[in-house]
């Protein structure tokens, strides 16, 4: 038992570490939103869908991380999930097989949302935090 907790412990405060197993997760449930996607609505639209996904649902997610008091927590759930959930070079993939007609439209509106996202994330942190 004092071998578990010692264990514990040296993770809460290894925050490489933390940064690392959260974007593992993160990874990992991009990749599964764009495959569950991919076998509902086909591969032509789903990979566009799953970075809007990704990318607003995680700007958001990393807002909320504001209201965790945990070092430890912010490290892997922001840094780390949020992180590795979220994608830029799928942004940049999408965005170089686009002419710049539909390029720059979807780049202003993920970032837009993005930001909406993230603005809206953080006050309801705030929020939760000042019901505490």
């Amino acid at each position: 038992m004092q071998l578990q907790m010692t264990f514990l412990i040296w993770i809460m405060k290894n925050k490489y570490l933390l940064v690392f197993l959260g974007g593992g997760l993160g990874a990992l449930l991009r990749y599964l939103i764009a495959a569950i996607l991919e076998i509902a609505i086909g591969s032509t639209f789903a990979g566009s869908l799953s970075l809007y996904i990704v990318n607003i649902t995680g700007a958001v997610f990393l807002g909320l991380t504001n209201a965790f008091k945990s070092e430890a927590a912010r490290f892997f759930w922001g840094a780390g999930f949020a992180g590795g959930f979220t994608t830029m070079s799928g942004i940049a993939i999408f965005l170089y097989t686009q002419t710049p007609a539909t390029a720059l439209p979807a780049l202003a509106i993920m970032f837009g949302l993005g930001f909406i996202g993230y603005a809206a994330g953080a006050n309801l942190a705030r929020a939760l935090r000042g019901k505490k």
